[in-house]
């Protein structure tokens, strides 16, 4: 990205599990609906901030890699492709690879307006509730929608991106450290609206954390609402490649302008909402919620940057909050 880039129901025993995290009651069977937008419905608490422990189990219905790379790689090759960046590279990725404005006159777009965090000593995690939909059908294969993506800031190896191409919605990981290139991938199905929401809203909750300083190791996870812990999706280390420590939890998007003066993901997403909430920043293994002393809007975009003219954003509550709709 250029600049900078928030679950199911419970039986028995795990319901009240669920409730000593302070998530409220869910239904016993009725996964959740995905609706019209993937809205985040508030929380008595903050499950970033919690003490709920990794499950030491691999996300529920996650693809293998050759999967992923069957599904995403070629995709990301394409995108890059057409924007002129090279097949590898960091380039394809992240808030701060803006397209040149030789390249383009309203053609290619990559917009992005949300959270970002400051390089801050001692950054070691970001967590948020993130909203996802199964109505965004994208058609027009140069759209790719990272909404919402996060990335923490302390030069982590990982990304944790909502993604939307015309392959579907999916929950992936971006490694910074090696391939660079998505590495992990869940799709967003019945299976992962039953594991991963809360039973009251289309939101899963995942964080990327550093698990080993001496090995930059990094780990992204998601929390189980069945189980209360978390399951981890992917784990990379070494050196981050992306050359920047502030990191990003943000609504970004590849597109392109068509012959209407609207961009095609701004038809993709018409009347779709999509929002990040709790979101928590890490900073030498102690969770606090986004706030100016960690993090800003640095890598934000004009609105009209998206070329949607309906759509609408707004930062809900400074800056662990956001919102857009369309």
């Amino acid at each position: 990205m250029r600049r900078l880039t928030s679950a199911a129901a419970a039986l028995g025993a795990t319901t009240v599990l669920i409730l000593t995290c302070g998530l409220g009651s869910a239904s016993a069977t009725a996964a959740p609906s995905a609706g019209r937008g993937g809205t985040v419905r508030p929380q008595a608490a903050n499950v970033c901030t919690s003490s709920a422990a990794g499950s030491g189990r691999a996300v529920r219905g996650a693809l293998s890699r050759d999967q992923v790379h069957h599904q995403l790689s070629s995709l990301t090759g394409q995108h890059r492709a057409a924007r002129g960046y090279p097949a590898a590279g960091i380039a394809g990725k992240g808030p701060l690879g803006r397209d040149s404005g030789a390249r383009g006159l309203l053609t290619d777009i990559h917009p992005a307006q949300g959270t970002s965090f400051k390089a801050i000593d001692g950054s070691d995690g970001s967590c948020a509730t993130q909203s996802v939909s199964t109505q965004l059908n994208v058609q027009d294969g140069s759209t790719t929608i990272y909404t919402p993506t996060m990335y923490p800031a302390g030069g982590s190896c990982v990304e944790l991106v909502t993604v939307y191409t015309t392959s579907g919605p999916s929950v992936s990981a971006w490694d910074w450290c090696n391939s660079v290139a998505f590495e992990a991938s869940v799709p967003i199905d019945s299976t992962f609206l039953g594991t991963y929401t809360d039973g009251g809203s289309s939101a899963y909750t995942g964080r990327v954390i550093k698990t080993d300083a001496a090995t930059n190791s990094w780990t992204a996870a998601l929390y189980n609402y069945r189980t209360g812990s978390w399951d981890t999706l992917f784990t990379q280390s070494g050196q981050n490649q992306s050359g920047r420590n502030t990191g990003w939890d943000i609504n970004e998007l590849y597109s392109q302008v068509g012959s209407s003066g609207s961009s095609y993901a701004c038809d993709a997403m018409a009347g779709l909402t999509f929002e990040s909430s709790n979101i928590s920043v890490r900073i030498n293994g102690s969770w606090s919620a986004a706030s100016s002393s960690n993090s800003d809007t640095t890598y934000d975009s004009p609105n009209s940057s998206f070329y949607c003219p309906d759509r609408t954003y707004q930062m809900v509550s400074a800056y662990d909050h956001w919102k857009t709709v369309g």
